[in-house]
């Protein structure tokens, strides 16, 4: 999903709904990510604002202007106020634009295994702390520099089984992915257990390549030489791998990293493994942060926070110069290098005598060194708006721009960079931002996959799957909010079925977990129908029938059937990020089509034949029984039955049913259905429903709930809801 799709939908009742007075209720709604980026831009103007006012507030507590004391209280209060719900304002926006790191996990489940039978390696893949919450925009721009570390953990780092058991090592290796939080960091880590970093590899790399001289070479530190692995084009593999590459990839994901505000911490030992963990800023995703607003001369900068070590007045005579030009100072008892923030930025000091016999200094650190710096005066610490500067328009030691109080424009400084700048070393200036994200994609990961020919069926006919049109249906059939809800449920069901699928794997005879399974694929193919696709639902029904297979104990689940359900949930992950950009989608995966091809019962069963008619009635199975009768009789919850037409559609009756049932739940508990919920996933329905469920909504949000769902989006053409007293 990219930036602007949806993040959130609704599939679940609030459990305070309201009891009378409109539909039902949702706890959760889809929400574009730009509009929270709007609103989060609002939240920055309201910011602005609440400063102003504070800043009014001091001004007039100042002031030899007479003003009585109830409109002084008046204008503290407002502030307070103001301050008060902005700030509330800002943390409510980052806490909705949080998602839990898991998505981006599971997708790498697959990866891991593809890549560990093409290097002939057994791996235990674990992921750690897979609810932790990042910023979405982190989680997304994290998939790609993961997927890299994942790649060269399996391909360099872990040991063939052989190797591992000849150095007492267990055959499988271990390859865990781990997030969590700590002192406003998010830190996110892949670990191996395989044979670790070749210090005395990588000097001698750096030498041959020329990066170092080779008294350099020997005589940098072991973090030093570990950080020589991410400099564009270093690789101590000889020759190149299908799954890595010769050097082309850690320098991106350096810069990936560095883009959000972080850095690369790496951790190895010989013949026990290494650790890459990638430190980010929680905040790293926003442009609201906390700043300290100082003085230089005639014009104010502000220096976020969290790169603040200390202010103090220094002492004239307690300047060390060296050399007669650097100037340093001690600060708990370690020397920092002194510079004059003017002269760093534009080359102008600040002239001697607007200093007495002490200074004012700003102690600030980053991942790459401290320095301190000469300013005239420290303000205040104040939230602001951070405004990016132009990507055509750049100085040296800065972020950005900001509003301070009173509409005054102010510098935002990038303590890295100054940093950088008094060492005398000089940034890259693209430093990732031009990344060809091909440099990063595995073989089994090609954005672009030539056309397979059409696989043939055990009876010898072409498997049929020809392209989609752009636009899934006509306007007036359902418009782009409609569809992207339903792309939005496809996306959900696909996060719950890897899950799900990989569960499977471990407990192969778990029917329960395979008609979970199944409904998930239904689920999918109903939605992708509904929006128009009707050829890759018809894709998802092949997977459908080798499931009901499985069902009826025909086939077993084995590594086969686990490869082929992950690889079809692979290929609608593809498929709706093609879809939602306004692409076509057709499933061109050959393996994939020929192995549902394979599984294809040759005979054709009359399913009609083998089912009994219903009579029209309820049937109540035991359970059903007991979930009668426990909600007849629990105050406050009403048991309905209601009665669905369905009109004509584009789609079989039997997926559009089973859609209005999974509607229905989102009211309360299903009790029975007739047709049986059994024969509707068999394609036994008519245009005929009738359910049998329990609520705590009143009967006329039930109607409400009718009329705006299941009218407007599913041809239901009549509807009767009757309560059971």
């Amino acid at each position: 999903m990219s930036g602007n799709d949806v993040q959130k939908t609704a599939l679940e009742p609030k459990a305070d709904a309201p009891k009378g007075g409109g539909p039902p209720e949702l706890d959760r709604m889809a929400v574009k990510i730009s509009h929270l980026d709007r609103l989060l831009g609002l939240t920055g103007e309201i910011i602005i604002s609440a400063s102003n006012i504070s800043i009014l507030q001091r001004h007039l507590s100042t002031s030899t202007v007479n003003i009585d004391k109830n409109s002084m209280e008046m204008i503290k209060n407002v502030a307070l106020t103001t301050n008060r719900i902005s700030s509330d304002l800002h943390h409510l926006v980052m806490d909705i634009r949080m998602v839990p790191i898991k998505e981006t996990f599971l997708r790498f489940r697959r990866l891991v295994r593809d890549l560990a039978k093409k290097r002939g390696r057994q791996v235990n893949f674990e992921l750690v702390g897979e609810d932790t919450l990042v910023d979405k925009t982190v989680a997304e721009r994290l998939y790609e520099p993961l997927a890299h570390q994942i790649r060269n953990a399996i391909d360099h780092g872990l040991e063939d089984p052989l190797e591992r058991k000849h150095v007492g090592k267990p055959p499988v290796g271990q390859l865990v992915l781990t997030a969590y939080k700590k002192e406003g960091y998010t830190y996110v880590s892949v670990k191996d257990d395989g044979h670790g970093l070749d210090e005395a590899r990588i000097r001698q790399v750096a030498v041959e390549k020329g990066f170092l001289p080779p008294a350099a070479a020997q005589a940098i530190k072991a973090q030093e030489c570990w950080n020589l692995i991410m400099l564009p084009g270093f690789s101590t593999t000889a020759e190149a791998t299908e799954i890595s590459g010769r050097g082309v990839g850690m320098d991106v994901v350096k810069s990936t990293v560095e883009n959000l505000g972080g850095e690369i911490i790496i951790e190895t030992a010989p013949g026990k493994g290494t650790t890459f963990t990638y430190k980010i800023p929680q905040l790293s995703a926003v442009n609201i942060t906390d700043a300290l607003i100082i003085r230089s001369g005639e014009s104010f900068y502000a220096v976020p926070i969290g790169n603040v070590v200390a202010t103090q007045s220094c002492d004239i005579k307690d300047i060390h110069t060296t050399m007669e030009r650097t100037e340093s100072i001690t600060y708990l008892g370690t020397i920092v290098p002194l510079y004059d923030l003017r002269g760093l930025l534009t080359g102008n000091p600040l002239e001697n005598t607007e200093f007495e016999d002490y200074l004012p200094v700003i102690i600030i650190d980053a991942k790459n060194g401290r320095l301190a710096l000469k300013v005239s005066e420290f303000i205040r610490p104040q939230k602001l708006v951070l405004i990016p500067l132009p990507e055509i328009f750049s100085v040296r030691g800065v972020a950005g721009t900001t509003i301070l109080g009173g509409s005054q424009l102010g510098m935002v400084l990038d303590p890295f960079d100054l940093i950088a700048m008094s060492t005398g070393r000089i940034l890259d200036a693209a430093d990732g931002s031009f990344m060809d994200h091909s440099s990063l994609l595995g073989p089994d990961e090609e954005e672009v996959t030539p056309a397979p020919t059409a696989p043939t069926t055990p009876e010898g006919e072409a498997a049929s799957h020809p392209a989609e049109a752009p636009v899934p249906r006509p306007q007036e059939m359902m418009d782009e909010s409609m569809a992207e809800e339903f792309f939005v449920e496809i996306q959900n069901i696909l996060n719950d079925l890897n899950e799900e699928i990989f569960q499977l794997e471990k407990d192969p005879e778990n029917i329960r977990r395979v008609n979970t399974i199944f409904r998930h694929f239904h689920s999918i193919k109903g939605n992708f129908i509904m929006t128009g696709f009707t050829n890759v639902g018809t894709f998802v029904h092949e997977v459908e029938t080798v499931l009901d297979q499985v069902r009826e104990k025909e086939l077993k689940v084995d590594q086969n059937v686990i490869d082929l359900l992950l690889d079809a949930v692979k290929n609608m992950e593809h498929g709706i990020s093609e879809i939602r950009a306004g692409r076509g989608y057709e499933v061109q995966d050959a393996d994939l089509l020929a192995e549902l091809a394979r599984y294809k019962k040759t005979e054709t069963r009359e399913k009609a034949a083998s089912e009994e008619p219903d009579d029209g009635n309820f049937h109540l199975s035991s359970l059903g029984s007991i979930l009668y009768f426990s909600k007849i009789n629990t105050p406050g919850t009403k048991v309905y039955q209601s009665m669905f037409k369905i009109g004509p559609s584009f789609q079989e009756i039997s997926l559009v049913a089973y859609l209005i049932v999974k509607r229905i739940v989102l009211l309360g508990d299903l009790i029975d259905t007739v047709p049986s919920l059994d024969k509707i996933e068999k394609g036994l329905a008519t245009e005929k429903l009738k359910v049998m469920f329990a609520s705590t909504h009143s009967l006329d949000e039930v109607n409400a709930f009718c009329e705006k769902q299941l009218k407007r989006f599913y041809n239901v053409t009549e509807y009767e809801n009757l309560p059971i007293e």
